[in-house]
């Protein structure tokens, strides 16, 4: 196969995907009351793979509004609408018990992931998304645990 040939597939593959660049330093000036994200630059988004009622939007907005997150668009829906994103974000965090002067660790989550992992969001089964094996099986262990929703909710 010539150069151009499989450039052109690579090309394709790639950007005919349906998956957009990661995005840096975006941050977050408004979440919905459905969980719509608006970006500093005015984007609309939407977290992939999940589902939240009000007690969910409350978490994503106390870990999520005025911070700075970097999102993985995958899909590019018509302008103005709003698209579905991954999003991460740096945390830091110190391991009990603490010794005199021990700097932070540091550490990215996936937003999406953790919502769920903590009954905050469930997943969004009738959509589909790259990490939604992954995402399921998070679900299974919160259900299990009755972490968030499934504290409340009967299976």
């Amino acid at each position: 196969m010539g150069f151009r040939k499989w450039l052109l597939i690579v090309t394709i593959s790639v950007f005919g995907a349906g998956v957009s660049p990661v995005l840096h330093a975006e941050i977050v000036t408004e979440i919905g009351a459905d969980g719509t994200l608006t970006l500093e630059d005015g984007k609309r988004v939407v977290l992939a793979g999940v589902l939240m009622d009000t007690e969910g939007v409350s978490v994503l907005r106390v870990l999520t509004q005025k911070q700075d997150l970097r999102f993985q668009l995958i899909s590019n829906p018509v302008p103005g609408a709003k698209e579905l994103a991954y999003a991460y974000l740096q945390t830091k965090f110190v391991k009990f018990p603490v010794t005199l002067n021990e700097v932070p660790g540091e550490q990215e989550i996936l937003i999406n992931e953790f919502l769920v992992k903590v009954g905050a969001a469930k997943v969004a089964e009738a959509q589909n998304f790259s990490r939604k094996a992954e995402f399921l099986k998070i679900q299974e262990e919160a259900r299990k645990k009755g972490e968030g929703v499934w504290s409340y909710e009967v299976s």
